[in-house]
């Protein structure tokens, strides 16, 4: 192997699963300081998320988080996460580029990496008041600015004024580079769903809101983690009755699913983000057909390899593969599948819970006392040495 050149080595190591290489860090010191790269951390993520390779599905149910490999449909996995259970429950506020972000009922939140087994409590953030208002929800989203390369987490938190049955959105930031909250402009919509939280997707956290207190959804609005400003999304032309709206993600596209009341489910994909146009109705599904089942929810998860299928949670018990083209479905059996759950997805990764800078071609953890000399595997004339 010391023959080999690098570039066929890298080619080799970026196609694996996360834990191999995680052994494969004790080979030698050149591996090691190759795996840990920031540049190679990238290129594995990217491969990842370009094939659609190193995906699991992430199971919680009250303080329980399990994975399943999505690739192997291998038996569900019970992960030991960081945080204290405060009546048995922990939250997912989301997930992106690897990093799952949980919550306890006491509001203590982490990022935490469960494949390398790493994560970072973020600084306590208190409850803010409003006069006389009465804090009526408050959801979280989580998600990755690329321009800045940092990972955020959104905090709304929404006030009644029950004189005037007026609303107010207060929204705090968190950017793990600074590792600090800050305050960012309110939202002027009404969150309809109130244990909802964001929907990350195309470096923009979605939600489903109105224009005013005590209306019908009607919207999806997305905040710009780069901008750090909401904007409304398009939506397709439905020109039918009325109906129900949710937003999710599939394949990395935002969808929204619109259910109308016990007759069906439609799921539309934005093919061309921000482009009302592009909405293209993937499939939809009688909700009390003998095909699937009676089910009154379903949320799309993920494609199959050959983009053929589409992997649906129903009713938070139940995990089915859809046939777009035969329109048929195939329930998944699943060994340590919990009776309710919620779902995500996961793609695995070796990105680091903490941020990184960069310092005259040195990489530094932003925090740490003391950093480390890492050698240069890329650098011209090296030698692999086992």
């Amino acid at each position: 192997m010391a023959d080999l050149p690098p570039d066929i080595i890298i080619a080799v190591l970026y196609r694996l699963p996360v834990r191999p290489l995680l052994q494969f860090r004790s080979v030698s010191k050149p591996f090691r300081s190759l795996i840990d790269s920031t540049d190679f951390i990238n290129l594995h993520l990217k491969n990842s998320i370009d094939t659609g390779s190193n995906l699991s599905l992430i199971l919680r149910r009250d303080s329980e988080i399990c994975l399943i490999n999505l690739d192997a449909l291998s038996d569900a996995v019970e992960e030991a996460h960081p945080l204290m259970c405060y009546s048995n429950q922990i939250l997912i506020l989301g997930s992106t580029n690897g990093l799952i972000c949980i919550s306890n009922v006491a509001e203590d939140i982490a990022l935490w990496n469960p494949l390398i087994r790493r994560h970072k409590v973020i600084p306590f953030l208190p409850i803010e008041r409003i006069g006389s208002s009465l804090l009526a929800t408050r959801v979280f989203g989580f998600g990755y600015d690329p321009e800045n390369e940092d990972y955020k987490l959104v905090r709304i938190s929404q006030f009644i004024n029950l004189g005037n049955e007026g609303c107010v959105s207060k929204v705090k930031v968190y950017s793990l580079r600074a590792n600090e909250w800050r305050d960012s402009e309110d939202m002027p919509y009404v969150l309809c769903y109130t244990r909802k939280n964001g929907t990350f997707a195309s470096g923009a956290l979605h939600w489903v809101v109105n224009r005013k207190f005590n209306e019908e959804a009607d919207l999806i609005v997305a905040f710009d983690l780069t901008a750090e400003k909401f904007r409304e999304v398009p939506l397709p032309e439905c020109a039918e009755e009325r109906f129900h709206i949710d937003v999710g993600v599939l394949g990395g596209c935002v969808c929204m699913i619109a259910t109308y009341q016990d007759v069906r489910i439609d799921v539309w994909v934005m093919t061309e983000y921000g482009v009302k146009k592009s909405w293209a109705k993937l499939f939809s599904v009688a909700q009390a057909e003998e095909v699937v089942g009676s089910f009154k929810h379903l949320r799309p998860l993920a494609y199959s390899k050959t983009v053929g299928e589409v992997l649906l949670e129903l009713d938070n018990q139940r995990l089915v593969w859809y046939d777009l083209r035969r329109k048929r479905v195939e329930n998944v059996s699943v060994g340590g599948l919990p009776d309710s759950f919620e779902a995500e997805t996961l793609v695995g990764s070796l990105v680091p819970v903490e941020a990184r800078r960069r310092d005259h071609g040195r990489e530094h953890n932003l925090g740490d006392e003391k950093n480390k000399k890492r050698d240069d595997f890329l650098s011209e004339g090296f030698k692999l040495v086992l």
